[in-house]
């Protein structure tokens, strides 16, 4: 027997590793040490049966597994390590996968899938008649929005099997109790604007969605072809399939205990895999994580899971809780904890900080974004200028946009720095267009100049039906638009102005229809304010009011970055600094954007990557920070609206905002830099509430 006499485990720890074999919910807040707690846990139970006991580990990201394996290796564990299956739930059920289909083949990129749709499951929608007839209109469009409503709808647990309008209908009522039912509004709120639904109601969308899903998976089947989702999604039928035939492994091979890390991370598939797999080897499960770091629900987890598990498990668990932060210095567990104890819907939890550090906390107010970011990066300078050994600093903002001036400053001033490229706006076909459009803005200040060179700017005509093209939510139809073109040819216009001559007196169809010039007529309106605007944060602005396309858009967020999070809001306050200087904005934000790298995503597994993140200076939002810490956080624009968002309404969303700050906060090691502006814009601001909440 292992004794536990000189493990590296407090008194709440030992609790847990001594506990009797049976479920068990261990509640571990950051930096309490949770991974050696259950390594000891598996060494208990392992000697406790003598040697028999078999664990499989579930973490929720790659580096997690990667972690775990490396500290099976040691000498602690190394005896416990070969009854170890350390796996992420992907790569489990793909592993049923591939025992269950020959040659199954896995989509991986967002253009694959949408070649799935087109392609191989194009049976899937050719039969529902209104998604052929939106299919025809787009083409482009459509099947982006059908796969990733594929992927959703089994993400948040419907199931092609059962396939019933009632089991559809039960779906929806749970969504609505976890509060995931958003996810489905997205691609409802699609499919309804390409003319696929016949109105809005949830009615409508399953008479369209739910023969679709089905229909998708049973090809999908047939044709042995899969996304990354379906790794898990036909893992968990072809495991339900040996439980419901009474396959069960023979006692040497089967699973006796499955611990799953992360539980407040897992959303409504990952439960039913997790579940079935526990009910087909008849296994003890340990569910681990923490409710107060529950912050992916924008991906389908629910925090109702870890919170009520007796409840969406159907069987009791002996909850143990780990009190004691090793991690973070003891003014930011007592904050902290002050924040997040006004959360309703949460275990309540004692804190108690190991170290007695203490870490700097400070807030710095500008009257204006401008000052406050002129602040920051002073704070910057002097951090690279220190060159501690191995202290990092890391800027976390709630919305991506709040980066990008930080960005443009860094890259101009040559300060070393890393930003993820899947976080950046910066590599968006919509920030293209926004970025040729400013330049097409620079020329037109350039042509009174051109013309008393006796120069004649051959791409006026392109140009304008490049800015025609961005000023409705979809380019024109290209029919329309050689139409055009060649109608503002004629005319051989010289400068811009000429060309929107031009162009209020074309009478042509524009998006199908006729209306007697009208919808041109706008068009030379919005573009010429934008051709005209003086400098170049008030182009920027004509930019955000006329140009819808350049509007947040959910629904297209996966296909464009840009679109989830427009930077039109901070872009426009920075560039005040540039007045008319166009050509000097364009150039820094091209040196920005040659700054990006290709960075860990949310599983940080990367190896290539670890000198990158071993600059001084990272950007991130708060997201990608869990797991994650640094000798210096700054937690940008701590206002209203911001921390929390302004779309945060119910009770809720606001304590998945509280949450996400809780994160954010407990990332500093050493210093935490709270950030504040009198005036974002035009637009006056409030310090966030959470600020008062936590004390600070």
């Amino acid at each position: 027997m292992t004794s536990l006499a000189n493990a590296p485990l407090d008194e709440v720890q030992k609790r847990f590793v001594l506990a009797p074999d049976e479920d068990i919910r261990l509640l571990a807040p950051a930096g309490s040490g949770k991974t050696h707690s259950l390594l000891y846990r598996c060494l208990e139970l392992f000697d406790q049966s003598g040697g028999m006991a078999r664990f499989l580990i579930v973490t929720f990201t790659r580096a997690a597994r990667d972690e775990l394996r490396a500290r099976l290796g040691s000498a602690s564990f190394g005896q416990i390590a070969p009854a170890c299956d350390v796996v992420t739930l992907n790569g489990y059920g793909w592993r049923q996968v591939r025992n269950a289909f020959t040659n199954p083949r896995l989509s991986a990129s967002d253009f694959d899938r949408q070649n799935l749709i087109r392609g191989p499951l194009s049976g899937s929608w050719s039969e529902i008649e209104p998604l052929r007839a939106a299919m025809e209109s787009q083409p482009i469009n459509l099947p982006r929005v059908l796969a990733n409503l594929l992927d959703t709808m089994k993400t948040l647990g419907f199931d092609h099997e059962a396939g019933t309008l009632r089991h559809a209908n039960d779906r929806l009522d749970a969504l609505e109790e976890l509060g995931l039912i958003d996810l489905l509004n997205e691609p409802k709120e699609k499919l309804l604007e390409f003319g696929a639904l016949e109105n809005g109601r949830w009615e409508s969308f399953l008479d369209v969605a739910l023969p679709f899903f089905v229909n998708a998976c049973k090809q999908q089947q047939t044709q042995a072809v899969f996304t990354l989702e379906d790794q898990k999604y036909f893992g968990w039928l072809a495991l339900r399939r040996k439980l419901k035939e009474e396959q069960f492994p023979s006692s040497g091979d089967s699973i006796t205990h499955i611990l799953v890390d992360e539980f407040q991370d897992i959303n409504p598939l990952d439960l039913s895999l997790v579940l079935t797999i526990a009910d087909l080897n008849r296994s003890k499960l340990t569910l681990v994580g923490d409710d107060d770091q529950a912050i992916f629900e924008w991906r389908g987890a629910a925090p109702d899971f870890i919170l009520y598990p007796r409840q969406h498990l159907n069987r009791p668990f002996e909850t143990h809780i780990l009190t004691r932060n090793y991690r973070c210095p003891r003014n930011i567990v007592e904050k902290s904890a002050r924040l997040i104890a006004f959360n309703r819907r949460r275990e309540k939890k004692e804190m108690i900080a190991v170290s007695k550090a203490e870490a700097q906390i400070d807030r710095l107010n500008g009257e204006t974004f401008l000052d406050t970011t002129r602040q920051i990066t002073d704070e910057i300078k002097a951090f690279v200028a220190a060159q501690e050994p191995g202290a990092r600093m890391a800027l976390l903002s709630r919305k991506r946009a709040q980066l990008i001036p930080y960005q443009i400053l860094l890259a101009r001033d040559e300060i070393p720095f890393c930003a993820a490229e899947d976080l950046h706006v910066f590599l968006s076909d919509t920030f293209d267009r926004l970025l040729s459009a400013l330049r097409i803005r620079h020329i037109a200040s350039q042509m009174p100049v051109l013309a008393q060179m006796g120069i004649r700017l051959p791409t006026v005509v392109d140009d304008i039906m490049a800015l025609c093209n961005s000023v409705q939510r979809f380019p024109l139809r290209k029919a329309e638009a050689d139409a055009l073109a060649s109608h503002l040819r004629r005319g051989q216009p010289a400068t811009y102005d000429a060309a929107l001559e031009a162009l209020e007196t074309y009478s042509g169809p524009i998006r199908g229809k006729l209306d007697d010039g009208k919808t041109v007529k706008d068009f030379a309106i919005r573009l010429r304010k934008f051709l005209h605007s003086p400098d170049v944060s008030s182009s920027i602005e004509s930019l955000q009011t006329l140009y819808r396309g350049f509007q947040q858009d959910y629904g297209r967020s996966q296909e464009d970055i840009f679109l989830a999070d427009p930077p039109f809001f901070y872009l426009a306050a920075f560039a005040g600094t540039y007045g008319a200087d166009f050509q000097k904005f364009i150039d820094d934000l091209d040196k920005a954007k040659a700054t990006l790298v290709k960075l860990p995503g949310m599983d940080g597994d990367d190896e290539s990557a670890n000198a990158e993140w071993r600059k001084p200076v990272h950007l991130m939002t708060a997201l990608r920070a869990k797991g994650r810490e640094f000798h210096t956080v700054v937690m940008l624009d701590v206002v209203d609206g911001i921390w929390p968002l302004r779309r945060a309404k119910t009770e809720r969303q606001i304590e998945g905002e509280r949450r996400l700050f809780y994160v954010a906060m407990t990332r500093a090691k050493s210093r935490l830099l709270l950030t504040t502006s009198g005036r974002i814009g035009d637009e006056p601001t409030n310090p966030s509430p959470f600020l008062a909440e936590a004390d600070l």
